[in-house]
């Protein structure tokens, strides 16, 4: 999705290079953008999939101005030796840009389903990396656990976002025993290619969602609440805090506001400076509140607040704490 920011980029010469059709294919699509300019391929779709396994990928942003997905395929085109494309910049998976790049490509897909009439019929792949096989094995693993836990929170940052965007029920979910891996997958070993039970499942939770789509065509349903997104750190959010003491307790509050307006969502977080030195903390929730103990000895008290968006970039106010 975040490529789909980008205009098309065109060039014939490395897709001929691809022997796989279906490799070239694909290639082919993240180039042409064309799931966006393609008139009427939703039209008669009764589900549409999206799987984020392949988000998976850094990003190529080419010097004529184009962004292309980093893919295994576009690799073996030999594109990377074209003198084209020479200084080109790569944007990491993870990366605060590439995750903005995703946000915006994603919102650019989702607006063009609600164009189409076609939002309801949305359902995401809810899966995640395994870090196991089905079965027991002597088999080393493919992927090492500090990459699976970093392709994990990305998917987990991907479906929080689209969790503000789509319902409960247009989330395929799938127990933790189905996502393991299959040491003989037709495919190979990999953390995503899970065993069997898991694609029974995934076909079972599918077809429902067809039935359920083929009951409501001719009905006019509400569309689903969407929930709001909390201000953007890089759209000028601020931050203050304010922490009163009483004799056992310390009592911190922090303020959120942008243009103006005070916002009572998001993500928080305190901690308790004493003689500038962190002692306590309150982890991210949702509450803007945060309540300590009073420390028997101190010579400063110093209480910091911190929010972040839902990019998870973060920011920070601090206060010193005030006798009530």
């Amino acid at each position: 999705m975040a490529s789909l920011c980008s205009d098309a980029y065109d060039n014939p010469e490395a897709l001929e290079k691809i022997p796989s059709a279906f490799r070239r294919r694909m290639v082919a699509y993240d180039f042409s953008k064309e799931i966006l300019s393609e008139k009427n391929q939703f039209d008669n779709a009764d589900v549409i999939l999206i799987d984020l396994i392949d988000e998976r990928f850094d990003l190529i942003a080419l010097p004529s101005g184009q962004t292309i997905t980093h893919s295994n395929e576009l690799a073996e085109s030999g594109i990377f030796e074209d003198s084209s494309i020479e200084g080109f910049r790569t944007i990491s998976q993870g990366s605060m840009e590439r995750r903005q790049l995703w946000f915006q490509g994603m919102q650019k897909f989702l607006a063009l389903l609600v164009k189409q009439k076609k939002l309801d019929r949305v359902i995401v792949n809810k899966v995640f990396w395994s870090s196991a096989f089905e079965k027991p094995s002597e088999t080393t693993f493919p992927i090492a656990p500090i990459l699976i836990d970093k392709a994990n929170a990305e998917l987990a940052w991907m479906y929080e976002v689209l969790s503000h965007e789509l319902a409960d029920h247009q989330f395929l979910e799938f127990s933790p025993s189905l996502l393991t891996a299959d040491e003989f997958h037709r495919w190979g070993a990999s953390p995503f290619h899970y065993c069997e039970g898991y694609y029974k499942e995934a076909l079972s939770q599918i077809k429902k969602a067809c039935e359920s789509s083929a009951q409501t065509q001719s009905e006019t349903e509400p569309p689903a609440e969407c929930r709001s997104y909390s201000p953007f750190v890089s759209k000028g959010a601020k931050l203050t805090v304010a922490a009163i003491k009483t004799d056992g307790d310390i009592f911190a509050h922090c303020s959120l506001v942008i243009e103006g307006r005070l916002h009572e969502t998001g993500s928080f977080a305190f901690y308790l400076v004493v003689d500038g030195v962190r002692r306590d903390v309150r982890w991210y929730d949702g509450s803007q509140d945060a309540r300590f103990r009073t420390p028997e000895t101190y010579k400063t008290l110093e209480v910091m607040a911190f929010y972040k968006d839902v990019f998870e970039e973060q920011m920070s106010a601090k206060c010193t704490v005030a006798s009530m």
